[in-house]
């Protein structure tokens, strides 16, 4: 039978925890989608394990509840756009989770250090992604996101969605205090490090394998546009109007802040009294962000562009002009002979009511004939933020002389259960208009390209905010534009479109069923071996 306990003499000493303690707090902070470190991403979860698995300093949990709270307040300030009391809150339900998770594993490790005890940790964890995707806001706080540097390592979410490198991270940390414990107590480790060793080397070796594999040979690159009209003025105009006071909006302000809440109650105002008088500089700027739309939309066209594809809400439009400008927009494809995914805020005007949805977020695509071929209302508006009607959660899927082509919109790719359809309807090319704010860019935009790799599709997201991208079904950059580069918001990518199968979009879910599993299993084993133990010291005392 198997020695569990640890020797007080291999124990780490209270400053040792301390220090292991606070690197883990560093890189978790470091990998969170405000710094977005993948390095960091395999070291923080490690450092924390150790500290709770083998550390034993006074207080214990407390520190570690408090080191929780603090991970995910300095992660998400800025990043999620909510009141600091809202996040508090949030912070401590989510250091709940952690030490629930943390505690059962400790409890486990002391009664069997078996190899396989290990799986607990990564699997509990994945379950617990799992339920933040489907309930809890979306894929944020996946840490297999930071690993979009890795390209073959990514390859893995075309089997089993980004949480199967969730898993490997989390494994990685609970093998090596696995085999630092057994280190310390001359105990035999090789093994675990090996079986670790070979499945990473597995899962690496596929992945170079499919970056690597030539595209199809009907996979001919489509030019395609991206074009972004920046609302600063727009937004100043507002303030002026209302407030009679002149602002100057830094780019990079962030999502939450004081003034931008200013701004919306002048937006505010101005849906429910639509006075357009009062407004008078607000609307000719609005009006002329509209126009720019169209005239880079001709540029783009005019240097061969054959898919044009707008930002996000970038078309602010009143319901009584919602009709003239989609005219606008099938005119102007059909002269052109382009597919046009216009990106519409279409704005009811009238007393806003807290029931009320005010806006419209969608996407209007028009074929190169001038028809409408698809009108698509954003599945998931974001909680508390937008006040917009809700489509009906699924994601169409047009024919083209290109391939199948499916519109969403930002938020919207943060749900893969949802985006699963695009695998389903064998979508060639994912078209994401999107807004996003500083704090979250570059990140909110490696996170659309997973659900391209999972779903085997080329994805295209024009993000005002943020970072701009295109890549194909391997997660491969065909071209990326910064938002906050000076200058005219328009560019171009020539990429593959293709529908490629993947296990992930065939199989859905059976990754999470298998680490539910593993849950179950690893416990179950627990309770046998504590079954054996009680039996051998019973025939001990016999």
């Amino acid at each position: 039978m198997e020695q569990n306990r640890k020797s007080s003499a291999s124990l780490p000493t209270p400053w040792v925890s301390a220090c292991v303690l606070a690197a883990g707090v560093i890189g978790s902070i470091l990998y969170s989608p405000k710094w977005h470190s993948p390095f960091f991403a395999w070291t923080g979860p490690l450092c924390l394990l150790y500290f709770f698995r083998l550390g034993k300093p006074k207080g214990k949990y407390l520190w570690f509840v408090v080191s929780s709270i603090l991970i995910y307040l300095a992660s998400v300030y800025e990043v999620a756009p909510l009141p600091i009391a809202v996040l508090a809150v949030l912070a401590l339900l989510s250091a709940i989770h952690n030490i629930i998770i943390y505690a059962i594993d400790k409890w486990l490790t002391d009664k069997a250090d078996h190899f396989i005890v290990t799986l607990f940790f990564p699997a509990a964890f994945v379950l617990l992604e799992y339920l933040n995707i489907s309930i809890a806001g979306g894929s944020w706080w996946s840490i297999g996101n930071t690993q979009y540097p890795f390209k073959w390592l990514i390859q893995l979410a075309s089997v089993t969605g980004v949480q199967g490198i969730s898993f490997i991270i989390y494994w990685f940390g609970s093998v090596a205090v696995w085999a630092i414990g057994r280190f310390m107590n001359n105990r035999p480790f090789k093994i675990g490090i090996v079986v670790y060793g070979g499945l990473l080397t597995l899962v690496l070796l596929f992945g170079a394998f499919r970056y690597y594999s030539p595209n199809p040979a009907n996979n001919i690159p489509i030019k395609i546009a991206g074009i972004s009209v920046p609302d600063f003025d727009f937004k100043s105009k507002l303030y002026m109007d209302y407030y009679g006071r002149k602002i100057i909006l830094d780019p990079k302000t962030p999502a939450n802040s004081p003034i931008l809440q200013k701004v919306n109650k002048a937006w505010f105002n101005f849906i429910e009294t639509a006075d357009t008088l009062k407004y008078k500089e607000a609307c000719q700027v609005q009006e002329k962000m509209n126009d720019s739309l169209f005239t880079l939309s001709q540029k783009a066209a005019d240097q061969s562009a054959k898919i044009i594809c707008w930002s996000e809400g970038s078309c602010v439009v009143f319901q009584s002009e919602e009709k003239k400008v989609i005219d606008r927009g099938k005119v102007f494809a059909a002269k052109n002979k382009v597919y046009l995914l216009m990106a519409v805020a279409m704005v009811k005007p009238g007393k806003i009511t807290p029931d009320k949805k005010f806006i419209e977020n969608k996407t209007i695509f028009i074929d190169p004939s001038g028809n409408v071929v698809n009108v698509f209302y954003k599945n998931k508006p974001v909680p508390g933020l937008e006040r917009t009607r809700p489509g009906d959660g699924k994601i169409p899927v047009i024919a083209s002389k290109f391939g199948n082509i499916s519109p969403s919109i930002c938020y919207d790719a943060d749900f893969p259960a949802n985006m699963i359809q695009l695998g389903k309807n064998h979508t060639a090319l994912l078209l994401l208009p999107a807004g996003d704010w500083f704090a979250i860019a570059p990140y909110h935009s490696y996170m659309a390209v997973f659900r391209g790799i999972e779903n085997g599709c080329s994805v295209f997201r024009q993000a005002s905010g943020g970072l701009s991208i295109a890549s194909d079904y391997r997660g491969k950059s065909y071209g990326t534009f910064d938002f906050y580069k000076n200058g005219t918001k328009l560019w171009f990518a020539d990429i593959p479109v293709q529908y490629v199968p993947t296990p992930y979009a065939n199989a859905g879910n059976i990754f999470i069923y298998c680490c539910l599993g593993t849950v179950l299993i690893t416990i179950c084993y627990l309770l046998i071996v504590l079954l054996i133990k009680g039996r051998l010291k019973y025939r001990t005392r016999v």
